[in-house]
């Protein structure tokens, strides 16, 4: 079977790599043949090349539908692919455009990773009913539920929870990085999040959040908030938090490799509006730090409200903020929730079990 995993996308976004890990993963299955194509001025090419992975390229300029499709017919008639996978929906009009000038029999996969709200319009409908279509592949049920009202036949939707390296995570200890680079006391609790600085995340609750936390501190220590990611919004964000008297409280890191910050955090609060269902809390789970977070769209699939972490409704800056001081006040709460939550993690989202997931998957494809 050869695959032919298609991206559009020029950063490295999650939903990009999540779908290099996968092809890694199934490098070592012998039936499977994977190929990527993606731009050429992409860090995904980067990391292919350096990876010596199989990869083609097309030019994203002005002409990009074009260049795409004429990639796409090329490479399937040339390696007789079988499935095209894609992975972006800007990608999708151009494979749907493709599969009309290559053999019936090659099927096309699309992958979905956001809740974002799809238009109930003619031309969407038309888009993911297409018949081409053989399957839509969803990151959680969240996302599935975006398709209500556009796809009539469901059996198209299926769930493939993403996953991590849990063991790389679990053995990372605290370095204390953030401590020094900011002079915080050793005493110092961290609540911190991990995220790029746009209206999705929503950190201008966070900030709201942390300002109610650090009014209602009782606790005998005090407590800085980390938010790890950039973006369009950081400037704003700055002056937000600058407004909300927090200059000396909250500190914006700009974009860091997180796996050695993370086991730094005391609490992980993540505030977001929209979500597929994020790496972060995987990555918090792994690391064995509590999560306090919005039920954003596919978040209540994993935290379970009092369980494997706390819940809160969108935008509820006086849940989050209670919630927080609740774990870092109760060290038996605290230490019953990682608990459970590294349990959940290392038993349904750690790698192995997404390798046999896709593998599964993409046999019962052909």
């Amino acid at each position: 079977m050869k695959i032919l995993n298609i991206t559009s996308i020029t950063e490295l976004r999650g939903g990009d790599a999540q779908m290099y890990t996968v092809y890694k993963l199934l490098k070592e299955k012998s039936e499977l043949k994977q190929y990527i194509l993606c731009p050429h001025n992409s860090i995904l090419a980067a990391i292919c090349k350096n990876d010596n992975a199989i990869f083609f390229t097309y030019k994203k300029n002005k002409f990009k539908l074009f260049n795409l499709t004429v990639a796409i017919v090329k490479i399937c008639k040339k390696e007789s692919i079988n499935i095209v996978h894609i992975h972006d929906s800007s990608a999708l009009n151009a494979g749907l455009i493709a599969l009309k000038f290559v053999k019936k029999c090659t099927s096309l996969i699309l992958s979905r990773k956001r809740n974002n709200k799809i238009k109930d319009k003619f031309l969407n409908r038309y888009k993911y009913s297409h018949p081409k279509i053989q399957k839509i592949v969803c990151v959680s049920k969240a996302v599935e539920d975006i398709f209500d009202k556009i796809i009539p036949n469901k059996e198209r939707l299926i769930t493939i929870y993403d996953a991590i390296n849990v063991e790389e995570f679990t053995h990372k200890s605290n370095q204390n990085l953030l401590h020094r680079e900011f002079n915080f006391s050793p005493d110092t609790k961290i609540v911190g999040n991990i995220a790029g600085l746009t209206n999705q995340k929503d950190i201008y609750t966070f900030i709201d959040t942390a300002k109610k936390i650090k009014t209602n501190n009782g606790t005998n220590y005090p407590i800085k908030f980390i938010v790890i990611g950039d973006g369009p919004l950081k400037k704003d964000l700055i002056k937000y938090a600058k407004a909300a008297s927090l200059e000396n409280d909250l500190f914006f890191t700009g974009f860091r490799s997180t796996i050695d910050l993370l086991p730094e955090f005391d609490v992980f609060l993540l505030t977001s509006i929209t979500e597929g269902l994020p790496l972060t809390i995987y990555e918090a789970f792994a690391s064995k730090i509590p999560v306090v977070s919005t039920k954003a769209g596919g978040i209540p699939e994993v935290i379970v409200d009092g369980k494997t972490g706390f819940l809160a409704s969108i935008k509820d800056t006086e849940t989050l903020s209670k919630r927080v001081l609740e774990i870092l006040e109760n060290p038996d709460l605290e230490e019953n929730i990682k608990t459970n939550a590294f349990q959940l993690v290392k038993q349904n989202h750690d790698l192995n079990v997404m390798q046999k997931n896709y593998y599964d998957f993409y046999k019962s494809v052909s």
